[in-house]
């Protein structure tokens, strides 16, 4: 494990002479005892000098200093295919309904960290924080960096005092598993009460509208559906390295691909979160049936039936329509009474899925309950169970289903007339 700049300094005091902790020291000592001080103030210097020309600006605060450096982003700036601009013109009203709090532009703060390590425990240092906002018609990222572990005190509390305004929403991407948990695990271990911000973590509106489409989940995986391409970026697994790298004395430019690669996460945080908030409000549209097929089921969720209803349409519209989103459409229909439109739906997946009793089973419930054709209803019931394993409980059910149909054929039958 790397070594901080402190444990060095000491070794190089333990190197050069040992302190006396009492009585009065010899000269050469003495003059041995000054080498060590003013070394370690010449590389303290040195390393401050360092930040400074990398535009870190020095914080003081009571706990200590905090070095962070601010990027400002006039809002016409574009970032991927969007400019910053647009957040002011976006309506949030859905996305608030998702995140269970009012969310706004000013209100948000999209964070992201980058780690010594994936775990929470103690061993795990989050040595860059960064936090995105829109302030003064900017949208600024302001990046604390912590030089050396014993700086790291000072960086938590700043950063707790920050998230603990009241109103803020914290816009994360797997932050609710990894950023958010690993910053409360280090306030506890400075003995703070962690604040309690509103969180809205993008990851799991982002899997049900794209996993279908993009398959894997990393942030950069779902930037290609934002216009964002990186050039010559840092992967992140390599980010630990640079900073033991530093910690162990390498220059603050090794560290810059690192802090590049931090703002762009921030920066695709915003973008993701406009493009999530305009697909809530229907001002979006995709090639593929997935992406809608999650609106829908908000839609659903939410009791706003008409939006649920043309979100299904587009997904059943699409060349990638497939079984889940016929499926989902049928049962919707289903539960709003449209009931010939649902059959004709169960009808053509029987015909498509010759091995799914689902849509067959749904077909013959639809004609002895609702169509009073028990023919129908027998036939659509009969080709259901021989789709299924006579041992299986689905058999059962569907037998069970027969011989009551049957029962009401003879019944039928026996009347006069």
């Amino acid at each position: 494990m790397a070594r901080s700049l402190l444990d060095k300094l000491k070794d190089l005091e333990r190197t050069a002479g040992v302190r006396r902790s009492s009585g009065e020291a010899a000269p050469a000592d003495e003059a041995r005892d000054a080498a060590p001080a003013a070394q370690l103030c010449n590389v303290e210097n040195h390393r401050e000098g360092e930040l400074a020309e990398a535009g870190f600006q020095k914080l003081s605060t009571p706990h200590g200093p905090v070095w962070v450096r601010e990027t400002g982003f006039d809002l016409c700036t574009s970032y991927g295919d969007r400019p910053f601009a647009d957040f002011l013109s976006c309506d949030f009203a859905r996305l608030s309904r998702l995140a269970k709090a009012d969310v706004a532009p000013e209100r948000m703060m999209f964070y992201d960290v980058e780690a010594t390590g994936l775990g929470h425990g103690g061993g795990t240092v989050p040595f860059l924080h960064a936090v995105g906002y829109f302030a003064d018609d900017e949208f600024r990222v302001a990046q604390y960096f912590v030089p050396d572990y014993a700086a790291e005190a000072a960086v938590v509390r700043l950063l707790a005092d920050r998230f603990g305004r009241d109103g803020s929403v914290m816009v994360t991407y797997n932050g609710k598993s990894y950023d958010w948990p690993l910053f409360v695990n280090r306030c506890v271990l400075y003995g703070l009460i962690p604040p309690e911000p509103a969180h809205l973590d993008l990851l799991h509106p982002a899997r049900r509208l794209w996993k279908r489409v993009v398959g894997r989940m990393k942030l950069a995986d779902v930037e290609a559906l934002l216009g964002v391409k990186r050039a010559g970026d840092l992967p992140g697994s390599e980010a630990p390295l640079r900073y033991f790298a530093y910690v162990q004395g390498a220059p603050v430019a090794s560290m810059e691909d690192v802090f590049a690669h931090n703002l762009r996460d921030v920066c695709t945080l915003a973008r993701l979160a406009l493009e999530i908030a305009e697909a809530l409000e229907e001002r979006r549209s995709w090639p593929h049936a997935a992406p809608h097929v999650g609106l829908a089921t908000w839609f659903d969720a939410w009791r706003e039936w008409e939006s649920a209803d043309a979100q299904f349409r587009r997904a059943v519209e699409q060349e990638d329509a497939d079984w889940r989103a016929r499926w989902l459409f049928s049962l919707f229909l289903k539960r709003r009474g449209q009931w010939d439109e649902a059959c004709e739906i169960w009808l053509e997946l029987a015909r498509d899925f010759p091995n799914r009793p689902e849509p067959l089973v749904e077909a013959a419930k639809y004609f002895e309950h609702h169509r009073r054709d028990l023919a129908k209803a027998l036939e659509a019931a009969q080709a259901a169970q021989a789709r299924v394993a006579e041992e299986s409980r689905e058999h059962g059910e569907i037998a069970r289903r027969l011989e009551r149909i049957r029962r009401k054929l003879k019944r039928g039958a026996a009347l006069p007339g």
